[in-house]
């Protein structure tokens, strides 16, 4: 993951809450919901509905947005109000424009609701890009991207 960010929360109010990680590869900036165990995993429908909350970097452990969240391990989230700014985990091969609108990825990033496959839909718009983030070249990873929650 390649970033140059150093928090995932960028302005604005919120909610802190911890929960234990249902599986690994959870990293800060992905969207992440709770399980029937009460558990965290990272958010599997692309496009669908879902509660924002957001794995964020353990400051208070010496993390940082680059480190990953182990299976069983206590992970921060944040659930942001609405007019807050925070910094996202875009899925890799994403060209995000400022103002484009932001869905699930189905794999606990984010992606511009554009582009869905032909005919389908989705649900509801999650964050506005207020960055533009080119993630199309060869070089290029999973990227952190400031984005406002709508």
């Amino acid at each position: 993951m390649a970033t140059t960010k150093r928090r995932i929360h960028g302005k604005g109010l919120f909610l802190q809450e911890e929960y234990v990680a249902a599986a690994a590869g959870i990293y800060p900036g992905m969207l992440v919901k709770m399980d029937s165990s009460g558990n965290v995993a990272v958010h599997a429908d692309e496009g669908g509905r879902a509660e924002l909350m957001l794995a964020i970097e353990d400051v208070l452990q010496g993390k940082t947005v680059s480190t990953v969240y182990t299976i069983s391990t206590i992970v921060t989230c944040i659930l942001p109000c609405k007019g807050g700014e925070v910094n996202a985990l875009i899925e890799d091969g994403q060209n995000v424009a400022i103002g484009d609108h932001l869905i699930s990825a189905g794999n606990g990033k984010f992606k511009v609701a554009s582009d869905l496959e032909s005919g389908e839909t989705y649900d509801e718009t999650l964050l506005v890009a207020v960055e533009a983030c080119d993630l199309t070249g060869s070089a290029t990873s999973d990227t952190l991207c400031a984005c406002r929650v709508v």
